[in-house]
């Protein structure tokens, strides 16, 4: 079975390898989950390394980035909708009237500079180094991955990210914080060079796979095929999920139910994830996906008629629960651990299938639904009957629902992406989203009046 699923995608994957509730904070004042100074040096491999695992661990450290970021873009999207346990600041984000002064903007926005100023302490210090150990350069890499990663977040979240042309892009930080000064927005197109640049450094630098909690050179690959998407490089983001797909190193779940009980043990689809305790961590992600972010009504009739919807929805039809973010069985036992996916296989296939529909390479239709059609099929549900191109492309945004939908928000993104392409129109599924500027979150009210206007507000806000 699994030969017969995987076959067809793995040959197109060849032709295109071969073809071608805290006080709101002034990001400028950000400190290093570790406190390192900026006189500091690191001189030894040991010692970042040590300032490594505190970039990793400052991602999984909190809600920010683990369920406030995924769970409020869901709501902005149409997975989710806020729960009795939520409040206020949570319905901004379902209704898609976001302040400035929003708290959860804040902290989430906080959060990704925090980490992107740690890792830059690596990246400016590692490679002075006096060493030949090829770990420093593979430490840099990984560092420059999470920089990519949180810098690619924050384009999403607050930056114009579908039109290239925009002067709206993010604060780019290429070196540790040494005092409050601010600096302006870069452009779109200069902040996704500037995460090119350092994902290309990442896959020529970083290990090659072996854990899902670290970054790889094929974890780098693989955010960046989904970055050349947004970039709208149809071609050569279709060649890079190609090549992920290809590597050999990661394999879709037998079944859908098993990304959801495997988590982080011993799982063969995830690329890219952060383990925390769903116990141990109080207020964690497992409790406020049961409670704060709830399944929605658009997303369980989505899913009726599906084979994923008993692992994917629990409870009651009054009271339906998110499933995935649930219970972890290994070997019959129930465990604690659990995840926030950043990267999965069944992505990339996706990911694959739009590049091959919208793009001009040497591949048709009938591969992108072979891409399409393999996530669909691990599933038991029969191959997609779209013909036209539309058709396709419409299959490949419902079939990403289906397999990522009440996780992270992804839907979200594909709403504006497809609207910018002139598939779709967002206020069709989203009444309250009346213009492109409730396509992005604003920046925080202090990160802006702090700087004296030096960062610009976004339009709207």
């Amino acid at each position: 079975m699994k030969l017969l699923i995987y076959k067809p995608v793995l040959i197109l994957a060849a032709i295109l390898i071969f073809s071608s509730c805290s006080k709101l904070t002034d990001v400028n004042n950000v400190e290093p989950v570790n406190q390192l100074s900026e006189d500091q040096a690191i001189t030894t491999v040991s010692q970042a390394q040590s300032i490594l695992y505190g970039a990793y661990g400052q991602v999984k450290t909190g809600l920010e980035v683990v369920a406030y970021n995924s769970g409020l873009t869901s709501l902005r999207g149409l997975t989710m909708v806020m729960g009795t346990s939520g409040s206020a600041s949570i319905s901004e984000f379902e209704n898609n009237e976001v302040s400035a002064e929003n708290f959860y903007v804040d902290v989430v926005y906080t959060k990704f500079y925090k980490i992107i100023n740690n890792v830059n302490h690596i990246i400016e210090k590692a490679p002075l180094i006096n060493t030949q150990d090829p770990r420093r350069n593979q430490i840099v890499g990984e560092a420059r991955f999470l920089r990519a990663l949180s810098h690619f977040y924050l384009l999403r979240l607050h930056g114009y990210f579908f039109d290239l042309n925009s002067k709206y892009g993010i604060v780019i930080k290429d070196k540790p914080i040494a005092g409050a000064i601010s600096e302006p927005r870069a452009t779109v197109q200069a902040t996704y060079d500037f995460i090119m640049a350092d994902l290309d450094y990442a896959i020529a630098n970083c290990p090659s796979f072996t854990n899902t909690f670290y970054a790889s050179s094929q974890a780098a690959k693989a955010l960046k095929a989904k970055v050349l998407l947004y970039e709208k490089k149809y071609s050569e983001a279709a060649i890079l999920a190609a090549e992920v797909i290809a590597s050999g190193k990661f394999q879709l779940e037998t079944t859908f139910l098993e990304i959801f009980t495997k988590k982080i043990i011993n799982t063969k689809e995830v690329i890219f994830q952060t383990p925390y305790d769903d116990k141990n961590d109080r207020n964690n992600k497992a409790f406020i996906y049961r409670s704060s972010y709830l399944p929605s009504p658009y997303y369980i009739n989505l899913l009726t008629g599906d084979n994923r919807k008993p692992w994917a929805i629990v409870g009651t039809v009054a009271a339906p629960r998110n499933n995935k973010f649930n219970n972890t069985v290994f070997n019959g036992q129930s465990l604690t651990a659990d995840t926030e996916y950043f990267l999965r296989l069944d992505e990339i296939y996706l990911i694959l299938a739009e590049a091959i529909a919208r793009g001009n390479g040497p591949l048709t239709l009938t591969d992108a639904k072979n891409a399409l059609n393999s996530i669909r099929n691990r599933s038991q549900m029969p191959n997609t009957t779209a013909t036209t191109k539309a058709e396709v492309l419409e299959a490949i945004r419902i079939e990403k629902m289906l397999e990522l939908g009440a996780e992270n928000g992804e839907e979200w993104y594909d709403l504006v992406r497809y609207a910018t392409e002139g598939n779709l129109t967002v206020s069709t599924y989203k009444p309250g989203v009346t213009g492109v500027t409730k396509y992005v979150l604003p920046l925080p009210y202090l990160t802006v009046n702090l700087s004296n206007n030096v960062v610009e507000q976004n339009p709207g806000y």
